[in-house]
Parts: structure tokens; sequence; C-alpha cells
């Protein structure tokens, strides 16, 4: 059985009503509609009470600024102070509290119980020990598969001792910070946080591991390039230039450091994920050429784009992109995003940064970055918690499902991204205003879309109504993929 977290409400309106979450996941609880426990007759319940984030077995939890707290085990987190409005009390800082089995959470009458499954895992291998078999594979120090059981006494004449769960870069033990029922490769949260602005370095280190103990098995593919500058650096991981060895070819290469223990398990079903985006072949999208992990590092070597970004394209200009030009750019973005939704991929992280361009101003080609990278980086749960520590996606360019639904984001989600990035480049803001010392999260769950010719009443009445569809809260109001999008986008603009 896998790790999971559930949620039973013990008390209260809702009494009986349970949450599982056997993967990464987000809870909103509240009295609005869309949250996912709702209870709309409750005063004491602000509309989006607080958000709970599960990366199974692990769980946090952080208040919204609600009008009267959030209590963990009889401890007040959040609230807005006397005469605050929610706008004013989103300004404070939410502490975020993680979670453990037995917690209680209490708003007003309701009180929520935190259950916490955590399966016993083989401390050599990280291979999950069966319910039934736990006292059969039990050690002294903890549990053994066995496989490893017998690798282990064959080598044994004193009776054995498990390795300590130990940071792959320093070598310090980690069991206590991975937690329990994780096993696998790791990074300290201190290694990780010296590492994160070069991942290289962690890679390199990794990789010359790898070396040191290969006993003739095949070198990984990375080591087939020579890489050199890094040219960008995001909430995902960094991108540096390389150079093929086999033909002098450039390419690009994103690396990705995981937040919790890497076991085999998870890495191969992450990357059997990620094959499947090698069959994307579009002209306006970047192709990934190779794929995998040393250590709890992630590479992907993708098509180099010689001209920058959209982002970068933006403060070019200025802060603005002439209409021209932006549409230009949009309607190639459209076309491979199109191109993806046809074969059921979403990208789920789409923003001026990941359209990338080649060639020069008069002959430019628009290419659609990081293909599902993110979103298949988040359901492994190799993120760690997203929403509440980094966020998933970018939240200037997020539709508020992401947040609400975040297992289930679908081609419509990719449409207001889309729009937003468009809006960016036409506007030079954001369709939603995020005030200075405001929750992002907050605003993305409460904030209205400015109607594009609000910022600027020049712009047209068809594209401004292309473009409010696209921008609509409900995924049901927006056009529902790209190529929707795309034509309806074409026909405004004639």
């Amino acid at each position: 059985m896998p790790a999971k977290v559930k949620l039973e409400i013990v008390e209260g309106a809702l009494h009986g009503k349970g949450f599982i979450f056997d993967a990464y996941d987000a809870f909103v609880f509240g009295r609005a509609s869309d949250c996912h426990a709702c209870l709309p007759n409750d005063g004491s319940v602000s509309r989006h009470q607080f958000l709970l984030e599960a990366n199974p077995p692990d769980a946090r939890i952080r208040d919204l600024g609600s009008l009267n707290g959030t209590y963990v085990n009889n401890t007040k987190i959040g609230a807005r102070k006397k005469g605050e409005t929610p706008e004013q009390g989103a300004q404070q800082r939410h502490p975020e509290v993680d979670l453990k089995d037995g917690d209680r959470i209490k708003v007003g009458e309701t009180i929520l119980l935190v259950q916490v499954h955590a399966p016993a895992c083989c401390g050599q291998c990280g291979v999950e020990i069966p319910e039934l078999q736990k006292q059969q594979f039990e050690w002294a120090s903890g549990y053994l598969c066995g496989q490893c059981r017998g690798k282990l006494l064959l080598k044994a004449k004193p009776a054995p001792k498990l390795e300590a769960a130990r940071c792959g870069k320093c070598g310090k033990e980690v069991a206590a910070e991975i937690g329990q029922g994780r096993r696998g490769d790791y990074v300290c949260a201190a290694c990780r946080a010296k590492v994160e602005k070069d991942p290289w370095a962690a890679l390199n280190h990794f990789l010359a591991k790898s070396r040191s103990k290969r006993n003739g098995e095949p070198a990984p593919a990375i080591e087939g390039y020579e890489v050199g500058r890094r040219l960008g650096i995001g909430g995902y991981g960094a991108v540096y230039l390389a150079r093929r060895k086999q033909d002098a070819a450039l390419v690009a290469v994103k690396i990705m450091l995981a937040k919790i223990a890497v076991s085999e398990r998870s890495r191969r079903e992450f990357l059997r994920e990620i094959n499947t985006l090698k069959s994307l072949r579009h002209p306006n999208i970047v192709s990934l050429l190779e794929s995998g992990s040393v250590g709890s590092a992630f590479y992907f070597v993708m098509e180099f784009c010689d001209a920058g970004d959209v982002a970068g394209l933006v403060t070019r200009r200025g802060g603005r992109v002439p209409l021209d030009e932006a549409t230009r750019i949009m309607l190639q973005a459209l076309d491979g995003l199109a191109y993806a939704h046809s074969r059921g991929i979403v990208h789920r992280d789409l923003k001026p940064g990941n359209l990338l361009l080649v060639g020069s101003r008069a002959d430019r080609k628009v290419k659609v970055s990081d293909f599902g990278l993110a979103k298949h980086f988040d359901r492994a749960g190799f993120s760690g918690m997203t929403l509440t520590g980094h966020f998933a996606g970018t939240p200037w360019y997020m539709p508020r499902e992401q947040v609400l639904n975040f297992k289930h984001v679908k081609p419509v989600s990719d449409v207001w991204s889309m729009a937003a990035t468009f809006y960016r480049m036409l506007m030079g803001h954001t369709p939603r205003d995020f005030p200075k010392d405001v929750d992002p999260l907050s605003v993305v769950l409460d904030g209205n879309v400015i109607p594009i010719r609000k910022r600027n009443a020049n712009i047209s009445k068809p594209l401004a109504e292309v473009m409010d569809r696209a921008l609509a809260i409900k995924p049901k109001d927006r056009y529902q993929d790209g190529s929707e999008f795309k034509r309806a986008l074409m026909t405004a603009l004639q």
C-alpha cells in the first residue's frame, strides 16, 4: 500500500466525510462553493479558509488570511486582525505548519483529524514491504526485503547493520529529514540550498560518484555532452548551454533537483512518463532529445534556441511588444500548443519564459519549451511542497483551477496561461493585480481578471472579446484548447 494522507471530519456539519490523498495533491477548505470541503452556511469560516498540501506521507497546512484563524492542535495559525479586510489580511505572512499523524485541525465547530500512513520500506534498497510481511522482514534497525537480506547475510560475519540514509552530497545522516516512509537518493536541505543556484555542480558530483561505482555499466547519456555557461534559472531548475561531443551540435541541458528522496521505482516511473514527451515533434515545440537521472538530479537535453525567450523580448521592447509582433509570436505558439493538446499532452506551466525564440526578428520562429516537465515532476512529488513553498507553476500566469484541481489540469488551463502571456506582451501587465506583500496564492484564488480594454481602451473590441473569454475564471466559459483559441484569435485580427 503506498503512502497516503487522510483527512476525516470528526466533528461539525460534515461529520464523517473523508478525503484520501495517495499522490501529490492540494485541498482547499472554506465557505466558497469551489472548495473541496464547503460549509456555505458557517459564518465562522472564510471563503477560502486554508490550503492543505499533501505529498504523501508529508502534509502541510497554510491559513489563507481567514477571519477567525485555523487551529492545529489548539494552536492558532493565521487569521486577520479585527477590522481588517480579506485583502489586508492577505498581506500578513501566514505561517505554514507541517502536519503529522493524529493532528487535529479546527475551524469553527469543525474538526478534521489527520491520519498519515507511511509504509515500511527496505532500509537498503527502498522497496516497500507489504503490510502482511512486515514481521517477516523486520530487522534490528528497520526492515530488509528478502533480496537485500540475502546479500547482507552472505557478506556479514557479525550481524549486518543497515546503511544509514545519507545526503548524497555531504554524507551526513538524513533519516529524520527524509521522514518516515521514504528511502532513496537525497540531498539534504543545507546542501540543496547551496547547489540550487547551480544544479550542474550537484549533477557533476553525482556523475563522479557514478563513475567510481560503475563496474562496466553504461555511462549516463549526459556524459556525451560538454556543459558550458548557464542560460537561465527558475523555480524548477537551471538551463545550461552544452555541446554534443559526437557532432559539436549546440543543445540546452535542463537540470532539476528533487526535494524528496528518490526511490528507484519513482525514478523509473517518472522517466517513463517523460519518454512520452520525446514523441512531440512540431516546428513550434522545443524537441526533447534525451533525459536521465543520476542521484537525486534529473537532466533533460533539449533543442537549443538562440534568440532567448519572450520574457527577455518584453524587456528589450521596453515592457510591451507591438501588436503585430506579439500576434505573430502568439499564433506560432498556439500552433505548437494545439498539436500537443491533440495528442493529449498538457503543458501546465506556460509563461513568457517558456516561449523560446529562434532566428532574427525578420525571420523569427517561436517554440514552446518544457512541455509536461513541471507537471510530471510535481505529480511524482519531486518538487516537494510547491504551493505552500514555491509555486506549482508561476502564479502570475496560473489559472485558479490549478490550485483547486491540481491533479486534473486540462488543455483549457493552458488556454488561460497562454492568454495571460499574450496579455502581458500587449499590456506590460498581468491580467490580475498582485499588490506588493499580498499573498499571491490568495490573489489566484480570489483575484478578478481585469478586462484588457480597462488597461487600454485602444484594443479592438473583437480582440478584447477573445481575450476576455480566454481569461474567463470558469474553465467552461473559455476556449477549450489551443486550436479553438487560435481560430478565434485569427478571426478577431482579420
